[in-house]
């Protein structure tokens, strides 16, 4: 899909403007939902555009979360370095995990990857520098508010995108779609499928972290929930809600499923059931998506 840039202002002035047309509650949830979908199109790079289904993403939103409450909680370091620090976390995690994945492919990679997540949550429960089953709490906002703190969501968010959105225009981007549409034919004309995967993995993961390490003072807190294998599947269903064909499509469903969790809590106490019927019925109505429906009732309009 090609991002028409007077849109991506129209919708970058609305999230700005947002604050002072909506309130602190609705502050929070659009933070929250923009985090998530940041994290939701970090996986998009691995999955829609590289074709490797993983189901423990959750693993670097956690270690970008738990590298920034360790830091400013328990070293008083500031946000910045905390943030820093969790890139090089989140990093380390994707090329040590990702050398040892992409070796395999389909359902192997899939229970690799959820295997992974699952060892780092027990290590988040068990290790008791790292709270264990309570976390860290007590993570203070760097700008000392939500509405200011909100801004420097949007800002790392915006800049989050256009960077994955550059490296998706670039050769590496179009080598994995190669890796992704034919792995035998891209290795017959000298691509590395290895190398694309393992650098695949690592930008998604490394992005993945930079959501996590943002989400951790808006939450307040982490718990080893942030590395479970129920927040990597939310993370490919909203992918899925919105439409993994489209680059922003994870983004989009982010929003709408945020919202609708948070407007159908408030109405009764079995939101859940509700919001899992919508959204199932609605990927198996649309299986390209919210995003991909859209895209493709536009088409037939224009027509």
């Amino acid at each position: 899909m090609k991002a028409k840039p007077a849109v991506i202002l129209l919708c970058i002035a609305a999230l700005a403007a947002l604050p002072k047309a909506a309130g602190r509650h609705y502050t929070y949830v659009t933070a929250e939902a923009l985090l998530l979908g940041l994290v939701a199109v970090s996986f998009n790079i691995l999955f829609g555009y590289t074709g490797l289904l993983s189901f423990g993403h959750a693993t670097f939103w956690g270690t970008g979360a738990y590298t920034v409450a360790v830091l400013m909680v328990k070293f008083s370091k500031p946000f910045p370095l905390a943030l820093a620090a969790s890139l090089l976390t989140s990093l380390a995690a994707a090329l040590a995990i990702g050398y040892l994945s992409v070796r395999h492919t389909k359902i192997y990679f899939a229970m690799l990857t959820l295997a992974f997540g699952e060892l780092f949550y027990a290590v988040a429960v068990k290790w008791r520098f790292l709270g264990g089953s309570d976390g860290i709490y007590g993570i203070p906002k760097p700008t000392g508010s939500l509405i200011s703190y909100y801004y420097v969501v949007l800002a790392g968010v915006a800049a989050s995108l256009a960077i994955m959105w550059w490296i998706t225009q670039t050769p590496l981007g179009l080598t994995l779609r190669a890796v992704k549409d034919n792995p035998m034919r891209a290795e017959y004309i000298g691509i590395s499928v290895k190398r694309a995967r393992l650098a695949s993995f690592v930008v998604s993961g490394v992005f993945a972290g930079v959501a996590g390490a943002l989400y951790a003072p808006l939450a307040g807190a982490v718990s080893p929930e942030f590395f479970s294998w129920t927040k990597s599947a939310e993370i490919v269903f909203v992918t899925l809600f919105g439409g993994a064909v489209s680059f922003i499509g994870p983004t989009i469903g982010a929003l709408i499923y945020d919202y609708m969790r948070h407007l159908a809590m408030g109405m009764t106490e079995h939101w859940m059931l509700i919001v899992g019927s919508l959204l199932v019925a609605t990927v198996l109505l649309f299986p390209q998506g919210v995003v991909g429906a859209a895209q493709a009732a536009w088409r037939k309009v224009r027509r």
